[in-house]
């Protein structure tokens, strides 16, 4: 007797250990619609810049998807093919936004998750699976370039089983370059050249090519810090900031700055930018409009 309830207690403590993340209910229900929940959290670090700060994001866009049926969207680095059958959206309150929707039972999904700030003609989304970044303002101002920010999270082939809730974390698939000098903030207008158009969420990859130009209409009194080695570190007025579809390892492309100071003007190349999703890029020193 004692050896049985030793081994009863051990698969208890295991039944508990698989349920795992999220928390699921299949009490035997029958086989229906059921309530699936999702709470999607931005970054905790987001509320502490100058600029990223994600205030400007307002909508939560889920799309929801089954495979392998017809009218597919297939991902150009995989074989894997979706169908969106809905599209939700939700509020974005604070940091976080709460899902509920209403999906049947032993049914399995896929799900995107699209953070932005939908009062801003920035990025299509006709496509989930391909979202555009469209062409910026011209001229453009330093709110519409932070209008930009936005966030994902994918969930793959979850089979519902009962009421579900799951924890989302929203990531930047952006770069965000920043372009600073320790002397007067001026008229900037900074380009990147040959960079990704179009994000493929489901697969985490960025496409296409393209050039994106910010041309300034105003200055701002924002300043952003850089450590060198020795840990020292120097603070920058911002000239020029945008945000980019770049991949999840580094990579470098070519950008070029343009500074007007009254009837001065002066251009300056940078043939080499490092970006990488969800990072931060600098380009920072002591730029002026005069040689």
């Amino acid at each position: 007797m004692k050896n049985l309830l030793h081994n009863i207690s051990i698969l208890a403590v295991l039944a508990l250990m698989m349920v795992g993340i999220q928390s699921c209910s299949d009490d035997w229900q029958e086989v229906g619609d059921v309530r699936v929940s999702f709470t999607a959290t931005l970054p905790t670090d987001t509320r502490t810049r100058s600029f990223g700060k994600a205030e400007q994001v307002n909508t939560l866009v889920v799309g929801i998807f089954k495979k392998g049926v017809a009218d597919v969207h297939t991902n150009s680095s995989s074989n894997w093919s979706y169908h969106e059958i809905d599209r939700k959206s939700f509020p974005i309150y604070d940091t976080s936004a709460d899902v509920q929707l209403t999906l049947a039972q032993e049914q399995t999904y896929s799900f995107i998750f699209w953070v932005y700030d939908s009062n801003q003609n920035i990025y299509n989304i006709d496509d989930l699976t391909a979202i555009e970044m469209n062409a910026l303002p011209n001229p453009i101002t330093f709110t519409q370039a932070e209008a930009a920010d936005a966030f994902f999270a994918t969930m793959g082939d979850i089979t519902i089983t009962g009421d579900c809730s799951y924890p989302v974390e929203l990531v930047r698939p952006l770069a965000q370059i920043n372009v600073g000098t320790i002397g007067t903030p001026m008229q900037a207008s900074f380009t990147a050249k040959d960079v990704p158009d179009t994000f493929h969420p489901f697969t985490n990859t960025a496409s296409g090519v393209t050039d994106y130009t910010w041309n300034f209409s105003d200055t701002t009194t924002e300043t952003f810090s850089v450590k060198d080695n020795d840990g020292n570190e120097t603070v920058y007025n911002y000239l020029a900031m945008g945000y980019l579809f770049a991949p999840t390892t580094a990579t470098k492309v070519s950008a070029e700055l343009i500074l007007t100071d009254g009837n001065v003007s002066k251009t300056i190349q940078f043939p080499q930018v490092e970006i990488e999703a969800n990072q931060r890029s600098n380009i920072a020193g002591n730029f002026t409009a005069t040689e």
